[in-house]
């Protein structure tokens, strides 16, 4: 070999470049997910603000998680302001499997939820737990458009007693409720839900679930004005019947709905949301082990990505 002949050789020995590359994509990934979780945060941030402020779509969030029931109210919260009219969302493998394409006017627009990661101890000695940004597209999204899953319609009675298996409060039936009150009661002191007699299939769900959520919700405190579990109980029994495809647009009066937020600090809406979350998961486990049972399990649980 002449002095020359390494120059030659140079260029296989140097093959560092294209390994960078990898390393360079994951860079570029990383810092488009922490781009994303920003805007994520940003976003809920605003929702929040407006909902203190009284100027939010509370009753378009509902009507979102109730569609979206499986996901946590900060995910709805997030589909509803970037897709409002959402209803089946998946990730490019979820479509893919599905044989469907996001659209190319889409790919940049996805919807991003915050998926759960590994959690941390705070210096306090507190368990923290980290989010990562996750990209899901609607179906509206995707050449899958059009194609909707058909709705499942329960029978009547199949979904009335699924509501009430194993019931926190025990369900009994009166020919007529205290002070002329129409529909059902729940009567704290008692633990009991006292049911007008003589109601037909959707009026006794949606009175029953409002009922069954107050039974939870101050199973969980107690001490919260009566007011404030009343609010929050129409909410969880307005989202139930939006699962379940009970009619809501005579029997719920959401014209107040904005207001229900208004004036309270940002940790306190997120408090409500969780009760709310908290006790429309309650009611809806229940439910699955009747409407489900001997099925897909799945169906019934959410997965990390939809908490």
């Amino acid at each position: 070999m002449n002095d020359f002949d390494d120059i030659l050789e140079q260029p296989a020995e140097q093959e560092s470049p294209a390994q960078e590359n990898p390393q360079r994509k994951l860079e570029w990934w990383q810092i488009k997910e922490q781009r994303h979780r920003k805007e994520a945060y940003s976003t809920l941030d605003r929702i929040f603000h407006e909902f203190s402020e009284g100027k939010g779509d509370v009753q378009g969030y509902l009507d979102t998680h109730g569609r979206f029931d499986r996901y946590s109210a900060r995910n709805a919260l997030l589909i509803h302001d970037k897709c409002p009219g959402a209803t089946q969302l998946g990730n490019y493998k979820y479509w893919e499997n599905l044989d469907a394409e996001i659209l190319k006017t889409e790919k940049s627009n996805p919807i991003i939820i915050l998926e759960p990661g590994n959690t941390y101890r705070r210096k306090d000695g507190s368990t923290g737990q980290n989010y990562y940004a996750k990209e899901v597209y609607d179906i509206s999204q995707t050449t899958a458009q059009g194609q909707e899953q058909p709705k499942v319609v329960l029978d009547e009675r199949l979904l009335l007693k699924a509501l009430i298996y194993k019931s926190p409060a025990d369900i009994h039936v009166v020919e007529q409720l205290p002070d002329g009150r129409r529909g059902a009661l729940y009567q704290p002191e008692q633990n009991s839900i006292f049911v007008e007699k003589g109601m037909d299939a959707a009026d006794i769900f949606r009175c029953v679930s409002q009922e069954l959520a107050k039974a939870r919700l101050m199973a969980v405190n107690p001490e919260q004005p009566p007011a404030e579990c009343g609010n929050k109980a129409f909410c969880v029994s307005y989202m139930l019947c939006k699962k379940y495809g009970i009619d809501t647009r005579d029997s719920y009066d959401c014209s107040k709905l904005g207001g229900i937020f208004a004036g309270k600090e940002v940790d306190v809406i997120k408090a409500a949301l969780r009760d709310m979350e908290n006790a429309m998961d309650s009611i809806n486990s229940r439910m699955a082990k009747v409407l489900y049972q001997g099925k897909d399990k799945s169906r019934s649980s959410r997965t990390d990505h939809e908490r």
